[in-house]
């Protein structure tokens, strides 16, 4: 049989079944990527009663028996045959109980596998499918209960009943028993060191020169990080706290500790997030996946490589970082699924820093790559950025950032290559795209709509030299445009992180508030002091300048450290010869770290962009890791080339 008929007899099995019957298109086209075909011997068992119950069935082609073992002398009997279209299976991954009956193929044919997890993950996404199981059970109970055939009666029975003894009661501990001492959770801990932070940093003496409410300003954000640091609560909880911290405190008056939510910057977060969810739950991200797939050459490395240059392109086009890492996390989660890739597994989570990589972190290549970057242009001294262009901007930043995406690639392929396991399952996943295909049929008018608004935002972005728009304005008239068009609904809304949102807002507003109480000038004047006098060595300067960016980015985010040091080392620099662009550029790459979670408003975008279902914090540290030891080994490189080109 070929692939073509076989897909094509799986897709029309799939709608028909009455399991599945609640579900779209698109789900049921994810879905099929996730089941297996697993072929029949006539005489072989599929599974024997008391077996732990490791994945779900569907009958596809061919019979399979039913078999309980009676106890008689006549061992086991057969109480029911199951024909295409038939689940089995489902009850024991339901319960957590052994197989309670023994499945054997009565004819040569197929059976469709999907493992424990991923039926599960089924389940809770979809009510539709519950539901159906429900249903399913409550026919079985009311044919044993109605006392039919003894053949039914007894499949219900092997059904819903699990073959094993009931579990002993564990033995309670007695009343005189001493109580175990438990050891405090990382919340707990979290919370509790972040009060120590609070309450000794607010009774100390501000530093000489700093005021007393810059001084809470710092301390409110250091009694933050070990909270954020280990998602103690919701981000966007604290983030409200925060902002009516630095208010009742007063710190700041609460017009300027509101400025980060009445921002362009977060009206587009805002927007694009709106648009990526609603163009996502119309099926065109899942349909270009499939297609990108299908067209993909060289596996888990060529995905690698796609990614992260195709995000270094895009650069120009989008000139904002998050914004671009918006836009890519929905249609990333897509291509993922479309992959076959489980979540959180070693593949996925290297396709997410990929992703990161080439859309968020190398966000210096170009002039207009991200706006943080055409701000540090815009604080250079005017003498430098009058031999600066499009052309001479992006030729000065090539030798640490081929550096560092050459490196960086390296060390997704080191830490992140697919299991055996994971590689196998993919190469089977591969061969059911026009299974996939098949089930989403011809696209929809919303599809339609959703392909032809994204691509006109990407236009509106692109051309924001001509029309002179920000971006946010853009990503509002595609908002309003998927609106009208029925494509974004209340549900939509829903489905939008807000926790993110708020979070954004909160960062955005930080600049603003060290500003207004001097934080951010104390600050530099503490860096000016410390790295001043190492102009004379042009290596040791930039490794120090690097690795006082990194320190410096688990204060204060990437958008406002980059200008804040250009700006405060840029006499150092021109008294030494050393060009401030050198400065602006270290600026830029070394403060863009994400060692952890809040820093870096990109990394931010991408996990709950994807809803953190690609990665956790934990499987991207040694990304971010690699990105801080490989930024001090491209700067400390680039000095070579630098000097070659006159910077130094």
């Amino acid at each position: 049989m070929t692939i073509e008929s076989s897909s094509a007899e799986h897709a029309d099995l799939l709608a028909r079944v009455e399991l599945f019957a609640g579900l779209n298109r698109v789900t049921l086209a994810k879905l099929a990527a996730r089941l297996v075909p697993v072929p029949l011997t006539r005489g072989a068992d599929v599974f024997r009663q008391g077996d732990p119950g490791d994945a779900f069935y569907l009958v596809a082609r061919g019979d399979v028996g039913v078999y309980v073992d009676t106890g008689a002398e006549a061992g086991e009997s057969r109480v029911a045959v199951l024909r295409p279209g038939d689940p089995l299976g489902e009850m024991a991954l339901l319960t957590n109980s052994p197989r309670s009956a023994t499945i054997r193929a009565e004819t040569d044919g197929e059976l469709l596998r999907l493992d424990r997890a991923r039926f599960l993950s089924l389940v809770r996404q979809e009510p539709d499918v519950a539901l159906a199981i429900a249903a399913n059970l409550s026919r079985r109970l009311q044919a044993a209960i109605s006392g039919g055939d003894k053949g039914a009666s007894a499949a219900a029975r092997a059904t819903t009943a699990p073959a094993t003894t009931p579990p002993k009661t564990p033995p309670q501990p007695s009343e005189t028993s001493p109580r175990r001492w438990r050891v405090p959770s990382r919340s707990a801990m979290s919370g509790l060191l972040a009060v120590v932070v609070l309450f000794s940093g607010w009774l100390a003496t501000p530093p000489a020169g700093l005021s007393a409410s810059g001084w809470h300003a710092l301390v409110l954000l250091a009694a933050a990080v070990p909270v954020l640091a280990v998602d103690a609560v919701p981000e966007g909880v604290l983030a409200l706290v925060m902002v009516g911290a630095w208010v009742l405190s007063g710190v700041a008056r609460p017009e300027v500790a509101l400025t980060g939510f009445s921002s362009a910057s977060w009206v587009l977060v805002v927007s694009v997030l709106i648009v990526g969810s609603a163009i996502a739950s119309s099926g065109v991200l899942y349909r270009l996946a499939l297609w990108t797939v299908g067209h993909t050459r060289g596996g888990f490395p060529g995905q690698v490589i796609a990614l992260s240059i195709a995000g270094v392109i895009l650069g120009p086009a989008v000139p904002n970082a998050t914004g671009r890492v918006t836009m890519i996390a929905p249609a990333l989660r897509e291509l993922v699924e479309a992959l076959g890739y489980a979540p959180r597994s070693r593949a996925a989570a290297g396709l997410a820093m990929a992703a990161l990589i080439g859309f968020g972190q190398l966000g210096a290549v170009f002039l207009t790559s991200s706006t943080t970057t055409v701000l540090v242009f815009a604080v250079l001294p005017r003498e430098t950025r009058g031999g600066l262009n499009w052309i001479s901007w992006a030729y000065y930043a090539a030798p640490p950032h081929v550096f560092l995406l050459v490196g960086l690639i390296g060390a997704i392929m080191w830490f992140y290559w697919p299991r055996a396991e994971e590689a196998n399952l993919t190469g089977q996943l591969r061969s059911s795209l026009e299974l996939q295909r098949a089930l989403l049929g011809t696209p929809s008018r919303h599809e339609r709509i959703s392909l032809a608004v994204g691509a006109a935002l990407l236009a509106g972005f692109v051309t924001q030299p001509l029309h002179g728009a920000h971006p946010a304005w853009v990503a509002v008239v595609a908002l309003a445009l998927l609106a009208a068009a029925g494509v974004v609904t209340a549900g939509t809304l829903r489905e939008v992180n807000w926790s993110f949102a708020l979070l954004f807002g909160m960062l955005g507003s930080i600049s603003d508030v060290f500003a207004g109480t001097r934080a951010d000038q104390w600050l530099a004047q503490m860096m000016v002091g410390a790295i001043g006098g190492l102009t004379a060595k042009p290596v040791l300067f930039v490794l120090v300048l690097t690795l006082f960016c990194l320190a410096i980015s688990l204060v204060l985010r990437w958008q406002a450290a980059a200008p804040l040091i250009t700006i405060a080392l840029a006499p150092v620099a021109t008294e030494a010869g050393i060009s401030t662009l050198v400065v602006g550029l270290v600026a830029l790459i070394a403060c863009n770290g994400f060692f952890m979670p809040y820093q870096s408003t990109t990394y931010l975008a991408l996990y709950h962009g994807t809803g953190g279902e690609l990665f956790s914090h934990a499987q991207a540290r040694p990304a971010a890791i690699a990105y801080g030891l490989l930024t001090l080994l491209a700067l400390a490189a680039s000095v070579v080339f630098w000097r070659m080109m006159g910077l130094l």
